[in-house]
């Protein structure tokens, strides 16, 4: 029980420590993924324009049957160590807004607790208990995680929005709000912004196309096969904010450390 205790204890790190871990959890995390491609048959040709992120810890034939569990075991990695990341991120954002910082925090648990699921039920059509596949799991957990990040990083980004304002209209000193911060929002508003836009066009796209085809009498594929290997490819932009979130927590981590370290902050 102790063990558990320091494991989720908001005060497990220093500055210093964070980025230590930092560094641990993003060489290891990477190095499983790493394996994981390697390990992925050539035969089915992975590429992150037609094959999801989730397709590496997919074990059915057409995608990796043998080394599958190399991703399961890098998600659950990932899951499990963002837990102390979150509550140093909270200890941190204490010194803003005590319950805000707590909101925060559930929110990323929230996103950590279901990147761990998404490992633990793999993308594949393996029916459970209750006529329920494995996938539709897979896709809901994925859906809970990245509703979780999504709103954890806006709502971060609010606190330093409040920290920043209030100081410039009520006075006193900004606890946390400075201009390191801006780079990886507007890293991370861009990205997804540009992911947005190809992936809400593409409806608008392949409705022509569907359209012509069949005024045509030409056969046309699935939304989803005719978008591959195109700028508009879901599993395209799917990796790249899975890479984007990654470095995005990462930078906005070791920003909250350097901070810490040049304001010589003590706050809990």
């Amino acid at each position: 029980m102790d063990v558990l205790k320091r494991a989720l204890s908001p005060n497990l790190f220093d500055d210093a420590g964070i980025r230590r871990y930092l560094f641990f959890v993003s060489a290891t995390f990477w190095a499983l993924i790493f394996l994981a491609w390697l390990g992925y048959p050539a035969e089915n040709r992975y590429s992150i324009m037609t094959h999801t992120f989730s397709f590496l810890g997919s074990w059915e034939t057409k995608h990796s049957p043998h080394w599958w569990w190399l991703f399961t075991l890098a998600m659950m990695f990932w899951g499990v160590t963002g837990i102390p990341l979150a509550l140093y991120i909270r200890r941190r954002f204490s010194a803003v807004s005590g319950w805000g910082a707590w909101l925060g925090a559930a929110l990323f648990l929230l996103g950590f607790v279901n990147i761990a699921l998404v490992g633990v039920f793999p993308d594949v059509k393996t029916v459970l208990p209750g006529n329920l596949r494995m996938t539709d799991i897979h896709a809901r957990v994925a859906v809970l995680a990245a509703a979780g990040f999504i709103l954890g990083i806006s709502w971060h980004g609010l606190l330093l929005l409040k920290d920043w304002l209030g100081a410039t209209f009520f006075g006193g000193d900004r606890q946390l709000a400075r201009r390191a911060f801006i780079a990886p929002y507007l890293f991370w508003m861009s990205i997804t912004g540009v992911a947005a836009y190809f992936l809400i066009k593409w409806e608008f796209v392949y409705a022509e196309k569907k359209a012509a085809a069949q005024a045509a009498g030409i056969p046309i594929g699935s939304s989803w096969s005719e978008a591959m290997n195109t700028r508009y490819s879901f599993p395209l932009w799917e990796n790249v904010l899975i890479y984007m979130l990654f470095i995005f927590l990462v930078w906005f981590t070791l920003i909250l450390s350097g901070e810490s370290r040049r304001d010589g902050s003590t706050k809990r």
